[in-house]
């Protein structure tokens, strides 16, 4: 769901939930009329595409699908058995109350939509909770001086929205919850301040949302792995030696790291762009998230040893510091007449047959 190209926004309804302000609690009593304002529709899937994107978004899962919940709130939502207008209002209102509660948090709109994709024919629609929040315009005034003299200036408009280009600090993307799904949502939890609290930085996901992260660190170590392991294997018969060598090197600083930038490691490879966007593509598949930590440990554990199998349950086994000493070389060949094999070749000062 994270990298949908094609988004139909369905409906979406707009309240304020910012207790600073004079008219700062309103609720919306209907949602906007879309079909009348084309340039809005866009200015909402911008966000919606852009903060999915965003490196930084992780998937989610809730902690309770209780009816009463928040969870429970998307989950009749996303089924229709909830009505919008009903079911986002009782949203910003439990919003309001965790914002009123604290002035550190910066109040806003909760923007509630509903979205379906052709990417993804399966899903009835998606849901994106926006908490955007408003900031400061310079419009421009055109104003004479004390001597009669033509000048254009500018003044500050305030409570302005947010260009589509900028960056949303909280959004939630929830996809369908029946049957549940490995992760509920992708979730943009930016901390918008290095100097806040960490319970106000966490108010989106934990208070608000009642989330945690689908994945623990471990859970992703191993993910990235076998999905880097995977796509090696997919490009090994087109790879030269030094190549794959490159990889593998690549692989094992990947896992053995303490922190991992999906993005910035694969434009790093030294492969070609169609081979980085196929490494790219088995990672999405098996792995949503795109910044995160390793466990180093359990990378350490993982990349240490180098396991191949071949035909006839063929199996071997070598340490990950002594590979080149060992496998001296590994060559797809093509006999005439014969479908392509792989000629390995081991050195080993050892060779004998052992017992079960």
């Amino acid at each position: 769901m994270r990298y949908i190209s094609d988004i139909q926004l369905d409906q979406a309804i707009v309240h304020i939930v910012d207790p600073g302000q004079p008219n700062g609690y309103i609720l919306s009593e209907r949602a906007l009329p879309l079909a009348a304002n084309p340039s809005l529709v866009e200015y909402f899937i911008g966000h919606v595409r852009n903060s999915l994107r965003d490196p930084t978004a992780s998937a989610a899962r809730f902690a309770t699908l209780n009816p009463g919940s928040v969870a429970g709130i998307c989950a009749g939502l996303l089924t229709g058995q909830q009505d919008l207008v009903d079911g986002s209002r009782q949203l910003a209102d439990r919003l309001y109350q965790i914002i009123a509660k604290d002035k550190r948090i910066k109040g806003g709109s909760l923007v509630v939509c509903l979205y379906h994709s052709a990417d993804y024919p399966a899903m009835p629609a998606f849901m994106a909770l926006l908490k955007i929040d408003p900031g400061q315009a310079y419009r421009p005034r055109i104003e004479k001086d004390a001597s009669g003299k033509l000048l254009v200036n500018f003044e500050i408009e305030s409570n302005v929205m947010p260009s589509a280009r900028e960056k949303l600090q909280k959004c939630a993307f929830i996809q369908p919850l029946d049957p549940r799904p490995e992760y509920d949502m992708i979730l943009l939890d930016r901390q918008a301040r290095p100097d806040e609290a960490l319970q106000v930085a966490r108010f989106f996901k934990e208070t608000f949302l009642e989330a945690e992260h689908a994945f623990d660190a471990r859970q992703r170590t191993k993910r990235l792995y076998r999905a880097l392991l995977s796509a090696q294997n997919q490009l090994r018969p087109e790879l030269t030696p030094v190549q794959v060598d490159d990889l593998s090197q690549a692989i094992a600083s990947a896992v053995n790291s303490d922190t991992i930038s999906l993005d910035e490691w694969i434009e790093a490879l030294p492969l070609a762009d169609e081979q980085k966007q196929q490494v790219n593509e088995v990672v999405v598949a098996n792995l949503p998230d795109r910044e995160f930590e390793i466990d180093r440990a359990y990378g350490q554990e993982l990349s240490q040893k180098r396991r191949f199998r071949g035909d006839h349950d063929l199996r071997v086994e070598v340490p990950a510091e002594h590979y080149a000493q060992i496998i001296r070389s590994a060559e797809q060949i093509t006999p005439p007449g014969e479908p392509p094999r792989w000629r390995v070749v081991i050195e080993t000062e050892k060779w004998e047959e052992v017992t079960k």
